[in-house]
């Protein structure tokens, strides 16, 4: 455990480092200009997929981690056609093992499903996931109601109005393409984190301490995965890398808007340290930093 704190301490703190290899956000997340507020949808992605694995994603993917050929490259993740495994567990290899973690039933060590049961008992129910391809818009409440595929593309939401968590299929294989399957495992972990905020009643106080908190929750869940087996600690140090890439840059999102606006995420360094947190701390510590009218991570 002292090696893995060593390890991600130095992920957190080398932000001079990392900046060199971070992408320039390009674009805001889903809320940011389709009229789709707090009160419709949360969590959603700010990044554009640039194709080029060289520069990796502009904004919530880690660019120059897991270039090269990573594990399940190419596999569309098509979570809402995946029936509950019959049988659990298995390391995450593929996007296949990635549907199966998120829609293994409660009692399957490591599972999502499992993990949300813990924290909420009976009031977790199975979620409900919406695949998309950019240039559609999801089949839910807020696909309907905004009605305009370019606020939806390269994207991943959860939608209030309706409960469901909804997908770029697009985005997710771009992600895996990059950084193999745990890139969109980690994206799907953050979306539902905020479902599980949501039912818990444990809503961060302003959007970008919500935001980070659910990177918390992120963490918390790959901590699980880990105890059971179904992924590795480089897993872990590639998440936070990944979460570091999708922060509000200085030059971008994080400077022009308040902690409170509704497209406010954590800066690159939040965002590692509160994925890192989760991993390595415990829930109460996530709350916590859902609590903080700045949006800070620090303690």
């Amino acid at each position: 455990m002292r090696v893995i704190w060593a390890a991600l301490a130095a992920i957190v703190m080398s932000v001079g480092f990392l900046a060199g290899c971070n992408a320039s956000a390009t674009g805001g997340p889903l809320n940011a200009a389709g009229g789709v507020g707090t009160s419709t949808a949360t969590g959603g992605v700010p990044v554009s997929a640039t194709g080029d694995s060289s520069a990796g994603l502009s904004g919530d993917s880690s660019a120059g981690a897991g270039r090269g050929s990573p594990a399940g490259a190419g596999g569309a993740l098509s979570v809402a056609a995946t029936a509950s495994s019959p049988s659990c567990g298995g390391k995450v290899t593929d996007v296949q093992d990635v549907e199966r973690l998120v829609n293994e039933p409660v009692g399957c060590p490591g599972a999502l499903n499992t993990f949300w049961h813990g924290e909420l008992g009976d009031a977790w129910t199975t979620p409900r996931f919406v695949p998309y391809h950019d240039g559609e818009v999801p089949d839910d409440e807020c696909g309907r109601q905004v009605n305009d595929p370019r606020q939806f593309a390269d994207n991943a939401l959860y939608c209030t109005l309706d409960d469901t968590v909804a997908y770029s299929v697009d985005f997710l294989d771009e992600l895996t393409r990059i950084g193999g399957p745990t890139y969109p495992l980690f994206v799907l972990m953050h979306e539902l984190s905020h479902r599980g905020d949501r039912i818990g009643g444990n809503l961060g106080v302003v959007t970008r301490a919500e935001e980070n908190q659910a990177d918390c929750f992120a963490g918390r869940q790959a901590s699980a995965a880990h105890d059971a087996g179904r992924i590795a600690v480089t897993d872990a140090l590639q998440g936070a890398l990944l979460f570091y890439s999708l922060g509000d840059t200085s030059g971008g999102w994080f400077a022009q808007e308040p902690a409170s606006a509704p497209d406010a995420h954590g800066s690159p360094r939040q965002r590692a340290q509160a994925f890192a947190f989760g991993y390595l701390r415990d829930s109460a510590t996530c709350h916590r930093i859902g609590k903080s009218e700045t949006g800070d991570v620090s303690f």
